[in-house]
């Protein structure tokens, strides 16, 4: 089998079957297509966070197996979607910008051995900055309340909660930002952020309704944005774990 074959297509079931085309291939046929990509993803693993860091780990650094899978991430969009750059951006956390760069340092180790130009950049909107965000005092006390994930899926319903800003208007500021990630050499654009940026995203656009622990944004899931031309875009959700098995890396 061919390494184009293994990423395809899936089986999936909506009032009957009908065959839909894996997240990666949709990417590489816009990119192949004059489209443009940006992927928001969540950083690689970390160690736990002390529930008492009004901070939320900013200095935290990745764990050897996030540092190991966030290299393999990069390996994979070499690999499946064989871009000739890559513009990656991440927030202010140190996890962040490790995930952003070790995913750079493997992009060049495709079987082709082509080179493949890259840069690595700071985005405030992806962290602390968050057009989702509102006051982290009031987000940290919601948090301490206890069903975060509850409080969280009534915001993503209702489109508003305490520590929050309206998730409409959040939701189409961060998809203006991310746009602007994009330069006319640099079709593919990786965000690295945080998982409530990534849910929050997801939900606004429809992709999910709701998140329960199992579909929660685990690290490198992402939510990814496919825009050809001006006037098709569509939203996927991309989970990192589920995937592996139709990745070539």
């Amino acid at each position: 089998m061919k390494k184009e074959d293994k990423i395809t297509v899936r089986m999936k079931s909506c009032g009957g079957c009908r065959i839909e085309k894996l997240p990666l291939v949709e990417m590489k046929d816009a990119l192949d297509n004059g489209g443009r990509v940006t992927i928001l993803v969540r950083h690689a693993e970390r160690p736990p966070l002390d529930p008492n860091d009004n901070t939320f780990g900013a200095s935290l650094s990745l764990t050897e197996r996030g540092w190991r899978w966030a290299q393999n991430f990069g390996l994979m969009l070499a690999n499946n979607l064989l871009p000739k750059s890559v513009a990656f951006y991440a927030s202010e956390t140190f996890r962040t910008l490790q995930t952003a760069c070790a995913m750079a340092m493997r992009l060049d180790l495709v079987s082709t051995g082509q080179t493949i130009e890259r840069k690595v950049r700071l985005a405030d909107f992806l962290g602390s900055a968050s057009p989702f965000f509102g006051s982290v005092e009031k987000r940290m006390a919601l948090a301490a309340e206890g069903n975060y994930h509850d409080r969280l899926n009534d915001y993503f319903h209702t489109g508003k909660q305490c520590g929050f800003k309206s998730l409409k208007r959040a939701a189409k500021r961060m998809e203006c930002r991310l746009d602007g990630l994009h330069e006319k050499e640099w079709p593919l654009a990786v965000a690295v952020t945080h998982d409530i940026n990534v849910a929050a995203f997801l939900a606004a656009r429809g992709v999910v309704d709701s998140f329960s622990d199992e579909t929660w944004p685990n690290y490198l899931d992402a939510a990814v944005i496919i825009k050809r031309g001006k006037s098709e875009t569509k939203y996927l959700y991309f989970r990192w774990n589920q995937n592996l098995g139709t990745i070539a890396l």
